[in-house]
């Protein structure tokens, strides 16, 4: 018999491996066609520009066929393994064994987060879209015990919101570099965030103006601020650091 907590995570599973078909299909529909088509277009062009006549041409488009299906296998088999839903699942179980759960715990999460997802309530979905990101479906999903960020950087922040004394909003100016050939690009954003602090973080050291013990970041303000609501309505204090 199926544990709730484990068809929590084949719901979940389920959920991106949706994106990673959408995505692997995509890209051998599309990308390599593409890829192919534009290699042997300018290698074939070449060769027929450097006084070669047709059997120029030819042996430049046989050539650009090669070349191209070269770098579609590269870049298939990098692609590939990164969209395996069984990859995504890993770094949400990792996200839970860092709570150090048992088997109640696990089971009273699934439960909760199968019924959030069921009634729709207490849940928040949205796509990735800013600097570096790659169009990912993404969600936050707050239960009566627990918070959980997931399809962001890092991909799961799961908080147990009995660990938490104080929870705040924040914003931070960011940079970030994305490179293209030789030459790199910065794109400056403002990320919204919010913050939690944990009930322990004094005996741990760490003082009021330290950073958050856990936080979740968004590209957009209004989506923060969603998530924010999403929290006060269901019972929670969230408190404004900007």
């Amino acid at each position: 018999m199926t544990s709730t907590y484990q068809a929590w995570l084949n719901k979940d599973r389920e959920w991106i491996g949706a994106y990673c078909s959408r995505t692997r299909k995509s890209s051998l529909t599309k990308v390599v066609p593409l890829t192919l088509l534009l290699t042997a277009l300018v290698l074939g062009g070449i060769g027929l520009l450097n006084g070669g006549g047709v059997s120029g041409m030819v042996t430049g488009i046989i050539g650009g066929l090669v070349f191209g299906l070269v770098i579609c296998g590269i870049y298939l088999a990098i692609l590939m393994p990164s969209l395996s839903p069984a990859r995504y699942t890993q770094k949400l179980e990792q996200s839970v064994r860092e709570l150090s759960l048992n088997e109640l715990e696990r089971e009273q999460l699934g439960t909760e987060m199968l019924a959030a997802l069921e009634s729709g309530e207490g849940v928040v979905s949205y796509q990735m879209v800013g600097p570096k990101s790659k169009g990912t479906p993404a969600q936050v999903i707050l239960t009566p015990h627990y918070i959980l960020q997931e399809g962001s950087t890092p991909y799961a922040v799961l908080i147990r919101l009995s660990d938490i004394a104080e929870i705040r909003t924040g914003s931070e100016r960011k940079i970030a570099t994305t490179h293209g050939g030789s030459s790199k690009t910065h794109h400056y954003f403002t990320l919204y965030s919010i913050g939690f602090y944990r009930k322990d973080r004094f005996e741990r050291g760490l003082e009021e103006d330290d950073l958050p013990d856990s936080a979740m970041g968004f590209f957009q303000e209004d989506l923060r601020d969603d998530v924010v609501k999403m929290m006060r309505d269901g019972g929670l204090r969230v408190t404004s650091a900007e």
